[in-house]
């Protein structure tokens, strides 16, 4: 029967049996239709109504048969609908497992039918459902639990995702849906129901990991029972490794979650257990959750490895006209990134002549630099500024001033104590007059960066005041200040305000900031922030549709979500305004950071468009999404852009190249040799547009920043999105407008470390194994200085007669001295011929150990080292304290054997905690390079990690007036 079929060359003969009368004739029919289908569909769609007709009939017993049919024509025909609706009307001839292009198309349109009605909660079609819960059970009897949860997650039924969590490997699922499912949900609502269905999992083990636990804690924003967890695992002191869980869970909880939650966290703390001393396990914790200990300890390790190369950054301050307010602010700029958090201020301190040719704004980016310098220094911070603050009411120098109440909330950034923050509020408060635009301006930018995240309506309330009083100066660093502060809350009433003051003010700087502020208040929301979205997008004031562009990016930041995407492209190709457009394109870096593989396809065409407003957006979204990755496909994007007609553009490329590049050396990416060749040569070229220099010169700050051991950081090493970092580098790119901002680029540096810490948090002296080649992870070859050589001596012109004097004498000399000179010539070469063997054999000798090409024992020994020498180059010895690159952790692994063993197994970068499997020997300690200055005479201690204040210097800076 099968030959039969393949021989058919038409379809109208089995068509005609579906007009018999007898039953039998059209079911035979129709099973002959279903087998030719895919051969003859478009003879048989011509009699598709002679199908829907007996399938209609009820008391036809093969009507199944004939939706089957029916559906397959539909699907030939693109009407998937249709194709969908009669392939429910065929009941279980309907194959689920059949493996072709019908069966896959109409599963998948099943699949996402059944995902909107159950996300929009409209009556599902009980066929529906019955075919979507045959292709899950399909799912569990074949294993394959990540599609099941993928498929119970996007149609909200969490009853199908505990069954799948529990019928695998329940804490590898659990780990998969947390770190790769969670942040995916656009919806906040299903997103805390399924973060709090994990809790629920997880606390059925009769171990459970506290960890992720408290991971899915400060999501839900629970400190209530993240204090109680903690507790729990302080209090069981017989148990080592309980609190040490608790010092990990303390150290994670300081890198994923926000101010606001951690300092609840250390309140439970206070209300549930007493203190035991300073050093109690307790306190132990609540300075660990504070941020002291992380700081310090990073304080630590970028002092110590810093490895700046003071020649590039010598070389670009002497090309470039520190006269002229771009250049010095570009080199302002490069030093602080160079330096960040390093505390190392060399470079200030030896080109005070430098310094002193700031005016005006360039005065308080000098200033606020010392607040990226010097992050961290929390202890130290007004101390540090204390030169610059100012002392009474009255400002001699606002600038500097101003900068200066900048640079203490960098130093405190995102971990602003109650001294800090509520400094900053008297200054707003205190400082009115001339010149209080100015104070006033650093000031709202200081709190913003000290109390982001913390929620405070106290803090809302006086940048609220500050805004209300309409300058342009003050304003708009309150408006930025006030997204800062009350960052991913969606706070109603602040909102409110901002809404309705962006539409009062006539100051363009104002509304800007208030656009950018709102984006930074519904950051991390996703679908909450699609209505006020679309409010904005129907603005005509083309700053507030900014506003719709900067709250898709922070609202969905770090998802990938689609619609997302297409409402940025949508923007990038239709909107009137250039702002709009590259903020736009920008905007779709922040969104797929976590698939930059994504990136380089989706804005290539966008990178050659007419407008160079997109182009330098395509430039700064391949920067953002693949930052520290090396993406190939994303510098054969850039590079050419580094030869574009317009300056900005080129300025974009050069930043984008560096975001891209940083952390990576010749061996492993060999264009980063080039690209720094490039900005060097940008700096040197005297005919480059003064923006392309810029660009240029704090390229080269990026790419070597924080000592070149910081990367950008736009995730946390756990995955979760690091909210501040985003923050920070959604400000950056608003440099565009004010070059003060520039600074909140530090907040998005992450050290990359190996920050190994014991019950006491010491740092034991420990090893960890690398399989790979050492050059791989090096730090770059700092640049030589050009050798300056000294002028060669012109010879002196002769005249011909004087030539022909002197040759005359020459001869009368020669010609008398010939006979005694035979004498002494003859002597000498008997003394040359009885030397000359030695000789020869001696330089012989000599170029066979130069040039490694003699023969003999020797030299086999030699080759014999060197191939030993370059075997044991793939293996390699990592210590405690020292740099560990983001493409290197898959490499690393802890030495079997090892006396300490990590409390997080496989963690091999960032802050790890460590059980000592020897307690009862003594333990060897890394040297802290510096110690803590001590007040009072006391006696420093001998384990203090923080780093001291470098010796205090005030910048040559004289007194001015705004």
């Amino acid at each position: 029967m099968s030959a039969e079929v393949e021989a058919l060359t038409s379809a109208s003969g089995l068509i005609s049996l579906l007009d018999e009368e007898e039953r039998e004739l059209q079911y035979y029919g129709l099973a002959q239709l279903n087998a030719v289908t895919d051969r003859f569909w478009t003879e048989i769609s011509d009699s598709i109504s002679k199908i829907e007709i007996l399938f209609e009939d009820e008391s036809f017993e093969h009507r199944q048969l004939a939706a089957l049919v029916a559906s397959k024509i539909y699907f030939y025909l693109g009407e998937f609908d249709d194709a969908l609706s009669f392939a429910l009307g065929a009941g279980q001839l309907f194959s689920l497992t059949e493996s072709s292009k019908y069966a896959e198309t109409i599963v998948n349109h099943a699949i996402d039918n059944y995902i909107k009605l159950r996300s929009s909660n409209a009556q599902v079609d009980p066929r529906l459902e019955a075919v979507v819960e045959r292709m899950i059970e399909g799912c569990f009897a074949a294993k394959e639990y990540a599609q099941v949860i993928g498929i119970a997650i996007e149609s909200q039924r969490l009853d199908v995702l505990e069954r799948a969590l529990f019928s695998g490997e329940t804490k590898h699922l659990l780990a998969y849906v947390q770190n790769d499912c969670v942040d995916l949900i656009s919806s906040i609502h299903l997103q805390t129901q399924v973060q709090e269905l994990l809790v629920k999992v997880h606390m059925r083990f009769d171990e459970p990991e506290y960890e992720a636990i408290c991971l899915c804690l400060s999501k839900l924003n629970n400190p209530e029972k993240t204090a109680e967890i903690l507790n729990l695992l302080i209090k069981d002191e017989d148990n080592a490794d309980r609190v040490l869980s608790a010092y990990q869970i303390a150290f994670d909880l300081d890198a994923n979650a926000t101010q606001e939650f951690t300092k609840a966290v250390i309140a439970q703390l206070d209300t549930q257990q007493t203190d035991e001393g300073e050093d109690g396990v307790l306190s132990k914790v609540k300075a660990i959750l504070s941020g002291d200990q992380t700081l310090k300890l990073h304080l630590e390790f970028l002092f110590q490895n810093n490895k700046t190369d003071l020649n590039i950054l010598n070389r670009s301050c002497k090309l470039m006209d520190s006269r002229v307010s771009i250049a010095h602010n570009a080199i302002t700029f490069a030093n602080a990134f160079m330096h960040a958090g390093t505390t190392v201020d060399n470079f200030l301190r030896d080109n005070l002549e430098w310094l002193s040719r700031a005016s005006s704004w360039s005065k308080f980016s000098a200033t606020a630099a010392l607040g990226v310098i010097h992050r961290g220094q929390i202890k130290h911070g007004f101390d540090l500024l204390q030169p610059y603050l100012p002392m009474d009411t009255t400002s001699a120098s606002p600038f500097s001033e101003g900068g200066a109440f900048f640079a203490l909330g960098l130093i405190h950034a995102c971990h602003g104590t109650e001294t800090v923050t509520a400094y900053l509020q008297d200054a707003l408060a205190t400082y009115q007059g001339q010149n209080a635009e100015i104070l006033q301006h650093g000031a709202c930018l200081g709190l913003g960066a000290a109390g982001m995240g913390s929620g405070s309506e106290e803090m809302a309330r006086a940048l609220l005041t500050v805004l209300y009083a309409d300058s342009a100066i003050s304003g708009e660093a309150a408006a930025l200040a006030l997204g800062l502060v009350m960052m991913g809350t969606n706070h109603e009433a602040t909102l409110k305000d901002m809404l309705l003051y962006a539409k009062e003010t006539v100051h363009e700087k104002i509304i800007r900031a208030l656009s950018t502020g709102i984006g930074l208040v519904m950051f991390g929301r996703k679908q909450e922030a699609d209505p006020l979205v679309e409010r904005l997008l129907e603005e005509e004031d083309p700053l507030l549709r900014l506003g719709a562009v900067h709250t898709i990016t922070m609202a969905y930041c770090g998802t990938g979500d689609n619609n997302a995407i297409r409402k940025l492209l949508h923007l990038a190709v239709s909107d009137v305004k250039d702002d709009i457009r590259r903020a736009a394109v920008t905007g779709l870096g922040f969104i797929l950071l976590r698939s930059p593989e994504q990136v380089p396809r989706m804005v290539e065409l966008l990178s050659e468009s007419y407008n160079p407003h997109v182009r330098m957006g395509s430039a700064l979204a391949l920067g953002i999404a693949c930052a520290g990755s090396g993406s190939k496909a994303a510098i054969a994007i850039l590079e050419p852009m580094l030869k574009d007609a317009v300056d900005f553009v080129v300025e974009g490329a050069s930043v984008a190249l560096a975001f891209i590049l940083i952390q990576q050396n010749d061996t492993y990416e060999p264009k980063v040799a080039d690209v720094r060749k490039r900005f060097a040569e940008t700096i040197e070229t005297k005919s480059a547009e003064p923006v392309t220099k810029f660009g240029a010169a704090i390229s080269q700050g990026i790419i070597d920043a924080g000592g070149r051991n910081v990367t950008i950081g736009l995730t946390t090493s756990d995955g979760q999105l690091n909210a501040p970092a985003c923050a920070g580098m959604l400000l950056f790119t608003q440099f565009w407008y004010w070059f003060p901002l520039a600074h909140f680029l530090a907040l998005s540096f992450k050290p990359t470390a190996l920050i190994a810490v014991n019950k006491d948090l010491k740092m034991p002296n420990i090893s960890l194994t690398c399989n790979a080649r050492k050059g791989m992870f090096a730090y770059p070859a700092k640049v030589e200085q050009p050798v300056i050589q000294a002028p060669t001596k012109i010879a002196t012109a002769i005249l011909s007669t004087t030539a022909k004097v002197r040759r005359s004498a020459a001869k009368k000399t020669s010609d008398e001295a010939e006979g005694s000179a035979t004498t002494k010539t003859l002597e000498e070469q008997d003394k040359a011929s009885v030397s000359e063997p030695t000789s020869a054999k001696s330089d012989e000798s000599s170029m066979d150990v130069d040039e490694g090409s003699g023969s003999g024992a020797g030299a086999k020994g030699s080759k014999k080292t060197a191939v030993r020498k370059s075997g044991s180059d793939n293996v390699f010895a990592v210590s405690n304290m020292t740099r560990v690159l983001p493409y290197q952790e898959k490499y690393m692994k802890w030495s079997a054997g090892s006396r300490y063993v990590p409390i997080k197994p496989g963690k091999v970068s960032g802050v790890v905690i460590v059980k000592d499997t020897l307690p009862g020997e003594s333990e060897d300690f890394i040297a802290c390079s510096i110690s803590e200055e001590t007040k009072d005479s006391e006696e420093p201690k001998k384990d203090e990690t923080a780093v001291p204040p470098p010796e205090p210097f005030e910048y040559p800076f004289g007194s001015e007036q705004a």
